[in-house]
């Protein structure tokens, strides 16, 4: 029974919280607020910010893709469908007179 003793225990949590305080960086963020205001991170780079952006753009180039594939087919039924009422006009028209 090596294993079975702890089941259905969950395990102990970690609760440290580090303290950590950087004063140049602390002058750095005051001073980009004085300067630029406090909706500065707005322009900032932030990690992944770029690759978001560019699957954001393929997504929207699919869906632009996807949309002019949908007018192709709609526009590519209804000629197809005016061919064949056309061709059946002209076999009713002229073959019906024969029967």
């Amino acid at each position: 029974m090596f294993g079975i003793s702890g089941f259905g225990r969950k395990p102990r949590r970690f609760e440290y919280k580090p303290r950590h305080w950087d004063p140049e960086a602390e002058e750095r963020e005051a001073r980009r607020r004085m300067i630029l205001g406090e909706d500065y991170a707005e322009g900032e780079y932030r990690p992944g910010m770029y690759i978001r952006e560019k699957r954001l753009l393929r997504m929207q180039e699919r869906e632009r893709q996807r949309v002019q594939r949908n007018k192709r087919n709609v526009i590519r039924t209804v000629i197809f469908l005016g061919f064949v009422v056309g061709v059946l006009y002209l076999m009713f028209t002229y073959f019906g007179k024969a029967f």
